[in-house]
């Protein structure tokens, strides 16, 4: 059985981070582009998040990386908080926790 994964504080890849960037300018239908977050560490400093957006990004993340993020994440420090989401996010793909039965 595979450890359970806890938020890293390693660094991620730029790849990743792109792409969870990418996910929540999708997912909630902003007026941005990619590079608009390049220094934005902090999600909900860039624009205010209601519990509702926070459900539709960790959705895109969880379907564009194909995992599941655990409940006990789904915090919105830990979900806009971008260095750390996106190890989080390489971890749970590198351990092969996806969201599929």
């Amino acid at each position: 059985m595979e450890p359970p994964v806890t938020p890293a504080r390693a660094a991620a890849s730029g790849d990743t981070l792109d792409r969870i960037r990418k996910a929540f300018i999708a997912s909630l239908a902003l007026n941005l582009d990619a590079n608009d977050l390049r220094d934005a560490q902090r999600l909900d400093e860039l624009t205010g998040l209601d519990s509702l957006a926070v459900l539709e990004f960790v959705s895109a993340v969880e379907k564009e990386f194909g995992i599941s993020i655990e409940p006990q994440f789904l915090d919105l420090d830990f979900v806009t908080d971008l260095p750390r989401l996106a190890a989080y996010v390489e971890e749970r793909a590198r351990h092969g926790l996806d969201s599929k039965p």
